[in-house]
């Protein structure tokens, strides 16, 4: 009796359902449960800006923004915390190592630290194709601006302090982003603290030369005017004291083109030279 019933049931579900419907629901063997920490969770940021404005969540919009600028700052700290650490520990450690046992522990370090440093570089990059979905703003796209690899090289400043050619070395964008404040954030502790104090006595030192250069270059286009006006003249008491045609004529031609020399210097210097003496 009960076989036929559960049958009977069979045959109207296969009615109702039809041949082809196959089962309304997914057996449960074949569904897999993924894990809450593996989910990705929907984003403002996975819509347009103006579809997001049309649907009518500014607000979504607003906050997903303050947030992921917050967690590009975060990352953009941190990613300066360990490259200043990198940089140390090769000056400090790597370069100066007595034994290869000492060597081969510093290389471990450096390599859990570039782990953290390409963990912060992607945090980052994601951060930001949030950020410019968000606000697809000329300034922040400037401010925030793409992380190249010569970025993430370890800074010369501290490992190659007598190289050559550190006139127009600089570090990268991110160190320089929020101005004075983020020198003077030294919360990273005695190796950053060295870190910046090189950084800085290097730029300081660049600014004095250039400053020594700027004056030089001044005196040197005043120091060209009158050179040119000493030749000419020169060449006018030539012409003043030959008594021959011939030499006479060529101290004249030489005088007017030292002339004409130091009339185009003192035009090209108007303004840019040091005044005399």
């Amino acid at each position: 009796m009960i076989q036929n019933f559960v049958g009977k049931e069979e045959e109207e579900d296969r009615e109702f359902w039809g041949e082809d419907d196959g089962y309304w629901e997914v057996p449960g063997e074949e569904v897999e449960e993924l894990a809450s920490e593996l989910m990705s969770i929907w984003m403002p940021s996975s819509i347009e800006s103006a579809k997001l404005t049309e649907l009518g969540l500014v607000n979504l919009l607003k906050e997903e923004r303050e947030l992921r600028i917050g967690q590009a700052n975060d990352c953009l700290d941190q990613l300066r915390t360990d490259l200043g650490n990198k940089a140390m520990l090769y000056q400090q450690n790597f370069w100066t190592a007595n034994s290869s046992r000492e060597g081969t522990r510093t290389k471990k370090e450096i390599q859990k630290v570039v782990a953290r440093i390409n963990k912060h570089v992607r945090g980052y990059q994601r951060a930001r194709q949030a950020i410019l979905r968000l606000d697809p703003n000329v300034d922040m796209a400037e401010k925030y601006q793409e992380i190249l690899p010569n970025d993430l090289a370890v800074s010369k400043e501290v490992t190659e302090e007598n190289r050559f050619g550190q006139g127009t070395s600089k570090l990268a964008w991110f160190w320089m982003m929020e101005g004075e404040q983020s020198q003077l954030s030294l919360q990273g502790g005695g190796l950053m603290e060295e870190f910046y104090r090189i950084n800085w006595l290097k730029a300081r030192a660049r600014r004095d030369r250039w400053k020594e250069e700027v004056s030089l270059v001044r005196h040197e286009m005043l120091w060209t005017c009158l050179w040119f006006e000493y030749h000419k003249d020169m060449w006018e008491k030539r012409a003043l004291q030959s008594t021959e045609p011939g030499k006479e004529a060529y101290a004249k031609m030489q005088m007017g083109l030292w002339n004409d020399f130091a009339k185009k210097a003192r035009l090209m210097f108007q303004g840019k030279h040091v005044d005399c003496i």
